[in-house]
């Protein structure tokens, strides 16, 4: 979610910034009352998506656009294969153990075996993720490296005391990976993928199939309409073996997968010959643009129609995590990245994205900051007025709450503030 930011393009960024404030209104009307239904998350086994649905994937889909930028630049400063899978490997495992100590102060805890609320455990574990993964001060390195010892003994220890279910005897459980451990899973696959073979999009087109061959292999009842192959190949009906249910229950890791990347195989269409010389003339270049605009608006066209092929199969469910939401969800972001390309790259439009770039150049800062609050607010009992939870007013406070979270991600961006995986 937070891949180095290139400098070729700031339409990745700004698309990043997009996406961010959105995840945040989205996640704060959740609790309002009284809005329209597609501003919220469609049920699980409702056959469609809603704008919240798109929020997951777009996460997603801007870490595949990044992917092949960052592992350019590395292999520009010297970095070789096996660097680069050291440094992507670091960062999976990074998101994962965040996301899981995310999700375990969400759910699953028995507070009455723990030694501290579990809203005061979530604010504390936040703070120590600060601590671990903040941008290093190069004028005090060893003042950098002692706050993330601390912080790697305080995860430990808030590790070592959370307690879970029956009477409290187990401790973290991975009941789920959370928005960014599966963000981490996809991206370590994907990445691993883009090392060794690149992010062409015959490519990218041949992983999605391998991908689809993933999925219905693990959830192959999504294949109704074959009763035969359903019932000879079903998971659920082989064993009740525990392992067995595990496997068929990560089946959603394939199609994270296919957003990663076909976000990628975008990057590499728009950016991979970018890079001109200086005999290059100005009008060549915006040809070359023009080109791969061109370019990308047919793989939109292709991305809706493959859509709507594995629609007559799949249903669409974010829930679920099927192959027609996710191609769905690959052709409304290939078509966004479409616009601000055209509008940032081709045109030059660049006065009026700045608002977005404090949290498009720290996300996983921004990502983490209203986790927080909400923490703090429920281990002090802060609530708000029932009139700021309902229909329009409602809406309106979650706007201001993204505003708020832009004021004070600019400020501890002024403060030197930052988080990098």
């Amino acid at each position: 979610m937070s891949l180095p930011s290139t400098s070729r393009s700031a339409s990745i960024d700004v698309f990043r910034g997009m996406t961010i404030l959105l995840m945040i209104f989205v996640n704060d009307l959740a609790g309002v009352a009284g809005i329209p239904s597609w501003l919220k998350h469609m049920p699980a086994d409702v056959d469609g998506m809603s704008l919240a649905d798109v929020v997951f994937p777009a996460f997603l889909f801007i870490v595949g656009l990044s992917l092949p930028l960052a592992l350019k630049q590395r292999q520009q400063s010297g970095a070789g294969r096996s660097l680069l899978m050291s440094h992507q490997i670091r960062r999976s495992v990074s998101l994962i153990i965040i996301g899981v100590m995310m999700v375990n102060a969400e759910d699953g805890f028995t507070q009455s075996a723990m030694p501290i609320s579990i809203h005061l455990w979530s604010a504390l574990m936040l703070l120590a993720v600060v601590l671990v993964w903040h941008i290093r001060f190069k004028n005090i390195p060893r003042f950098s490296r002692v706050l993330s010892s601390i912080g790697v003994l305080l995860l430990l220890s808030f590790a070592l005391v959370y307690r879970s279910g029956e009477n409290g005897l187990s401790g973290l459980q991975p009941q789920w990976w959370g928005i960014l451990g599966l963000i981490g899973w996809s991206s370590l696959f994907a990445g691993m993928v883009v090392i060794f073979f690149g992010a062409s999009l015959p490519l990218v087109l041949f992983s999605n199939v391998i991908c689809l061959a993933g999925f219905v292999g693990l959830q192959p009842d999504y294949l109704s309409s074959f009763s035969s192959f359903s019932s000879a190949f079903s998971l659920s009906s082989l064993s009740n073996d525990r392992v067995l249910h595990f496997l068929s229950d990560q089946a959603n890791q394939f199609t994270h997968v296919m957003l990663v990347m076909a976000g990628a195989g975008v990057s590499q269409l728009l950016f991979s010959s970018q890079a001109s010389s200086p005999a290059t003339s100005q009008a060549t270049s915006q040809a070359a643009q023009r080109q791969r605009a061109g370019l990308l608006a047919v793989w939109c066209i292709a991305a809706f129609l493959i859509a709507m092929g594995l629609h007559l199969v799949f249903p669409i469910s974010k829930i679920h995590a099927t192959p027609s939401w996710a191609w769905f969800s690959i052709a409304i972001c290939s078509s966004v990245m479409l616009l601000l390309y055209v509008a940032i790259d081709v045109l030059q439009w660049r006065s009026w994205y700045q608002f977005l770039m404090p949290a498009a150049q720290n996300s996983l800062f921004i990502y983490l900051l209203p986790f927080f609050i909400y923490s703090v607010s429920e281990y002090f009992q802060l609530v708000l007025v029932p009139v700021l939870r309902q229909g329009a007013l409602g809406m309106l406070w979650s706007i201001f709450y993204v505003a708020l979270m832009i004021a004070m991600i600019k400020l501890f961006n002024r403060l030197g503030l930052r988080l990098k995986l």
